[in-house]
C-alpha cells in the first residue's frame, strides 16, 4: 500500500493489542485530529467476550480504516494471522467458534492491513525487530526501507518472517520474527530506529534503549493506556 511510506504531519496515537477491547473508539472520538496505528491482535481476548461482539469490534476497526484511509494504519499480529495464514504457528486462545468468520473478514480486507509501517526513523510492527533477526535470519538490507522489506518479503524470507523463537515455545536456534518476537529476544533492537510494538504485555508504556536502537512496548491497552506521539518536524 502506498501509505506505508507516507509521512503525515499530525499527532499519532498508538493502540497496543486490541483483543476485543473497545477503548479505541472513545480515544478516536476524543482525538479526531490524529493518525491512529493499531499494532494488531484484534481478536482472541483474554476476557470472555461474546463472538458477535468480538467480530463487530473488528468490523468497526476495519470500517474506520475505510472511512479514514490515510489516517489509519492496521498492522497484523500473530493472533490475526493464524486464522488465515498456514505459515504461522497457531497461538493460544484460537477460537474455533469464530474461525470461519474471522478468516473471511481478514481475507476480504487483507489489502487494508500491513506487516509493518515506517514513518522516517520510526518503525511499527506487532512484535519488534532485533538486529540479529533482521540481518542474520531475515536477510534484510539496512540501505533500503525496512517496512517495505517486511511488507514484501521474498519466498526465502517468509520462514524467518513468521518464525516463533525459543522464548515463545518455537524454534530453539533462532529469534522470533515480527509477529512472535519475545521481549527477551529484543535486547538488541534494530540500530538507528525507534520501534513501537505490542505483543508483549506491559503494565504501562515501557521503553528500552541499547546500541543506538530504541524500542517502546505498547501492549497495555488492557490497563486503559495508549501512546500519543507528536508529529516529527
Amino acid at each position: 500500500m502506498e501509505i506505508s511510506n507516507k509521512q503525515i504531519n499530525k499527532p499519532t496515537i498508538i493502540f497496543g493489542d486490541i483483543h476485543g477491547l473497545t477503548l479505541w473508539e472513545k480515544v478516536v472520538d476524543e482525538n479526531p485530529e490524529c493518525r491512529y496505528i493499531f499494532l494488531g491482535d484484534y481478536i482472541d481476548p483474554y476476557e470472555r467476550i461474546a463472538p458477535k461482539q468480538l467480530m463487530n469490534n473488528l468490523e468497526k476497526i476495519i470500517q474506520l480504516k475505510k472511512d479514514r484511509n490515510d489516517d489509519v494504519i492496521l498492522l497484523l499480529g500473530n493472533h490475526d494471522l493464524h486464522y488465515f495464514n498456514l505459515n504461522i504457528d497457531q497461538s493460544t486462545r484460537f477460537d474455533n467458534m469464530i474461525a470461519e468468520a474471522a478468516r473471511s473478514l481478514f481475507t476480504e480486507n487483507l489489502h487494508l492491513f500491513m506487516n509493518a509501517f515506517q514513518d522516517g526513523k520510526r518503525i511499527f510492527t506487532h512484535a519488534g525487530i532485533s538486529e540479529e533477526w533482521f540481518f542474520n535470519d531475515f536477510g534484510g538490507n539496512a540501505e533500503n526501507n525496512i517496512a517495505d522489506q517486511l511488507n514484501n518479503p521474498s519466498k526465502e524470507q517468509l520462514p524467518a518472517l513468521y518464525r516463533c523463537g525459543a522464548m515463545r515455545g518455537g524454534n530453539l536456534d533462532a529469534f522470533g520474527g515480527i509477529f512472535w518476537a519475545d521481549i527477551y529476544e529484543l535486547n538488541n533492537p534494530l540500530n538507528g530506529y525507534s520501534q513501537y510494538v505490542g505483543h508483549n504485555r506491559v503494565k504501562s508504556i515501557w521503553e528500552y534503549n541499547n546500541n543506538g536502537g530504541r524500542i517502546t512496548f505498547c501492549d497495555c491497552l488492557f490497563n486503559g493506556i495508549w501512546l500519543r506521539l507528536e508529529a516529527e518536524n
